[in-house]
């Protein structure tokens, strides 16, 4: 399974480009930040993977389990952190915008993923799993699954509802609307931490969306006085991979405490911002799965379910390339046509 590993290395690889004077900046451009994005769907398709086949501790093995099991939640740090920058951004920058997140952000995220949950339950139902009619409709609003991803989905309409009732208020008075949001996030992971308790990966990441928010706020300033600056930089990340160890040592020491694990994550968000503004990774097969990220993260385990069903799990390397292959074209074909689906229910809006 190194080989799998060794190609997204590859991948990344491709077109890196290093700048050590002055940095990138572009390096929270919708391009650039969809490569990052790209990458990390990519092991977390990888990662799902672990969940289909047994692997022995093999030389070949051995180093895709450590890989996998270092990075954990950290690999949905990126999308949520990047998505509150984004929405940060709009509120910031465009009129009204607070007014669009129910619909072009909440309810829109909720209809492509009934959509992919009904393609999951007809799935199941000609592989001959058998679902309840409450399984089913628990799994159209996240609170269940019929073979799918759930818990980010409900977790990222949860955090768009709250922002669209925050600036509202707020309007555009972007530290104070920011302020709450942080407030409202955390008792959102009490909340959910209540009422899912061990099953962590619930709530363990959702601060990294107020913590994009805030850099979304911080970022002229970093772009003035720690952009420019090789040993500013250099500091700032040298300072942020230390607190980066020191918080993965205590959660460990701990016994994997989750609040130490939480610090963790909005610490491994910065450190990613940090490498960008120096070590340009940006190419465009990359940038195809960070455009995909939906489409990917949501529709990779119906090859899988489909793969197992016929005995293929049993040779994991091939399982993983088909899986690879299948969840490309499949998250292809839905992109496409949740697009398509997009422009015919704004223009049934207009009339």
């Amino acid at each position: 399974m190194i080989i799998f590993i060794a190609m997204l290395a590859v991948m990344c690889l491709w077109g890196i480009r290093v700048r050590g004077k002055n940095g990138f900046e572009d390096y929270m451009s919708p391009q650039k930040t969809g490569s990052i994005k790209g990458i990390f769907v990519v092991i977390v398709l990888l990662s799902h993977v672990r969940q289909y086949v047994t692997l022995d501790n093999s030389a070949m093995n051995a180093p895709y389990k450590d890989f996998m099991s270092f990075l954990g939640q950290l690999m949905v740090v990126a999308f949520l952190f990047y998505s509150g920058y984004g929405v940060s951004l709009g509120l910031k920058n465009k009129d009204g915008y607070a007014k669009t997140l129910p619909t072009q952000r909440a309810l829109k995220v909720l209809l492509h993923f009934d959509i992919a949950v009904l393609i999951f339950y007809v799935t199941g139902l000609a592989l001959g799993k058998n679902y309840s009619i409450e399984k089913l409709l628990l799994s159209l609003i996240g609170l269940d699954g019929v073979g799918n991803s759930v818990w980010f989905i409900f977790d990222i309409i949860i955090l768009y509802l709250l922002t669209f009732a925050v600036f509202i208020f707020a309007k555009k008075k972007m530290v104070l609307g920011t302020a709450i949001m942080t407030v409202l996030s955390f008792a959102a992971v009490l909340l959910i931490k209540e009422f899912k308790g061990t099953e962590y990966w619930w709530y363990d990441t959702i601060m990294c969306y107020p913590l994009g928010m805030w850099y979304a706020l911080a970022k002229p300033h970093i772009d003035k006085n720690i952009l420019p600056s090789f040993w500013k930089w250099l500091v700032s990340l040298a300072v942020t991979l230390a607190a980066f160890i020191l918080l993965r040592n205590a959660y460990t020491v701990s016994g994997y405490n989750r609040w130490y694990f939480i610090a963790e994550a909005l610490v491994f968000a910065l450190l990613i911002v940090f490498v960008s503004m120096r070590i340009s990774i940006n190419n465009k097969v990359l940038q195809w799965f960070g455009k995909r990220v939906f489409g990917i993260y949501i529709l990779q385990r119906i090859p899988m379910m489909i793969l197992s069903y016929f005995g293929a799990n049993e040779n994991p390397v091939l399982f993983t390339a088909a899986s690879f292959a299948l969840t490309i074209v499949f998250a292809e074909i839905f992109e496409r046509a949740m697009d398509k689906l997009d422009i015919l229910l704004r223009l049934c809006r207009k009339r």
